[in-house]
């Protein structure tokens, strides 16, 4: 969730009975809540609240013989104790800027994890419409599925869901229904939150082909995301619906001022 603290929106989402199911556990980030989080977890995400595009994430992974954690993508860093890592953290994180979310399993393709993006729009009635999903891979050595700052690629949903979990075509299309119907819940609930003509919806898909809702983009998700894709209908569709809102509300302004 970008634009607004990432904490407050978690706590606003939570509030749908439509949507909380789909939440993954988060707390404010302290090392107390660290401490119950790797008790629980073996994989565990520190999330500064006020950025985006994968910015400042860290990955922190149990290991039998420690913990290790791992800044965006690169290198890991290895540590033996509890305390060496939250000493270790001090440096890249702070209480009441960061968040600490359960880790999820993600599907992979070719090794590397992926999340989905589902990207809704409101047409030229106002109203809010289903214009395209598509798979973001992570690139190598990346912990984030960000494209630009992970160097990761995008495919299509049933390619990624394909490969990955070796999906039959009617179980594809369930989840794909379930994405857009879950995407329809989230612009309804986002209507008491604020306005926005358009919002993208990240998914994780773990292992088990479950769905969780890990990040909700609102006024300036990305266009372009899209138009990485071979087959360019979505984008056009995309584009075709920002024109005609746009149009709606020069429309709604010129009628104002008359």
């Amino acid at each position: 969730m970008i634009s607004s603290c990432k904490w407050s929106l978690h706590k606003f989402f939570a509030k749908s009975p439509h949507i909380r199911p789909y939440l993954p556990p988060t707390s404010l980030y302290q090392p107390a809540a660290l401490r119950t989080y790797l008790g629980q977890y073996d994989t565990v995400f520190i999330k500064p609240t006020r950025t985006h595009m994968g910015k400042g994430i860290v990955r922190v992974q149990k290991k039998p013989d420690g913990y290790q954690l791992v800044k965006e993508r690169g290198e890991p860093v290895h540590v033996s104790t509890l305390d060496e890592l939250q000493q270790k953290l001090e440096r890249l994180c702070s209480e009441k800027t960061h968040i600490v979310q359960k880790g999820i399993d993600l599907a992979e393709l070719n090794g590397r994890p992926y999340d989905i993006r589902v990207m809704m729009m409101r047409n030229g009635l106002g109203k809010w419409q289903y214009a395209g999903m598509l798979a973001k891979v992570a690139g190598a050595d990346s912990v984030i599925t960000n494209v630009a700052r992970g160097g990761g690629y995008v495919v299509t949903v049933p390619h990624a869901l394909k490969k990955s979990l070796s999906l039959s075509p009617a179980e594809i299309r369930r989840i794909e229904r379930t994405l857009i119907h879950l995407s329809y819940q989230v612009c309804s609930h986002f209507n008491k939150y604020r306005h926005s003509a358009q919002i993208g919806v990240d998914y994780a898909i773990d292992k088990q082909g479950q769905i969780a809702v890990i990040e909700v983009n609102y006024d300036f998700p990305s266009h372009g995301l899209f138009a990485k894709l071979k087959d360019k209908t979505y984008f056009r569709t995309i584009k075709r619906l920002h024109y005609q809102y746009r149009k709606r509300v020069k429309h709604k302004k010129s009628r104002v001022r008359t």
